[in-house]
């Protein structure tokens, strides 16, 4: 990566978080959401899930008309509660490489799709093989590890700061490690992380987090791509 093209797209990013144009706040309410209401032991685990994933402001972390992953999800843990309930202790087993924790995931959301799917026709897909939501539970639980992946707009993020490599789909780790270089890079920038600590309301998450940088490699993406 071109370090003075990333630098180039900070000082356009200060710009951008200070508009009244910018509209991306809504991840770090999500992100305090989760913080308050998440509990992997629970006994009503729906519920807990229902509250853990939700936004006053926008729920377009897990839905929007043609994808829907919270719906399904919430399917899954009446079908059989404590498999999935499983599924993401193992997802969050932080000892366990993290490409093999999201494919056993994936693999799972696979087999229970199946299974309903016997009895209902209707469940023909459960919107986790993107990898976008699996991260998005990657991200919220440990927010200082993992930030949310989408493809696309990290593919377009790469050629623009001219990386020697184009990343693949699927590269995870790759991902992770650009996205905690690029933190690194945007925490040392200290009119950055005033701008950005002035915009944060009560009802955001303020703890150590990725997504400054996650946000960093999505709206200038956006930007070259609408260009």
């Amino acid at each position: 990566m071109v370090l003075d093209i990333i630098k180039k797209q900070i000082e356009n990013y200060k710009l951008l978080i200070t508009s009244s144009t910018y509209g991306e706040l809504y991840k770090w309410v999500a992100l305090k959401t989760f913080h308050d209401n998440w509990d992997i032991n629970a006994d009503d685990f729906k519920t807990v899930y229902d509250k853990s994933f939700n936004s006053k402001d926008s729920n377009n972390l897990w839905a929007n008309p043609h994808w829907f992953p919270k719906a399904v999800m919430l399917r899954f843990i009446d079908y059989k509660k404590e498999v999935v309930r499983q599924m993401f202790q193992d997802l969050f087993n932080e000892p366990e490489e993290i490409d093999k924790r999201i494919e056993r995931f994936v693999y799972h959301c696979d087999i229970l799709l199946k299974e309903i799917y016997d009895f209902d026709k209707s469940m023909k897909n459960h919107f986790h093989d993107g990898q976008r939501m699996v991260t998005v539970y990657l991200a919220f639980r440990y927010p200082d590890k993992y930030a949310i992946y989408k493809y696309t707009e990290f593919k377009t993020f790469m050629e623009l700061v001219k990386a020697k490599s184009i990343p693949s789909t699927g590269e995870y780790d790759r991902f992770f490690k650009v996205v905690r270089t690029l933190n690194n890079i945007l925490k040392s920038d200290d009119e950055l992380v005033k701008l950005h600590q002035s915009i944060l309301t009560d009802e955001c998450y303020k703890e150590n987090t990725l997504m400054l940088a996650q946000d960093f490699i999505f709206t200038t993406a956006r930007r070259f791509m609408v260009n």
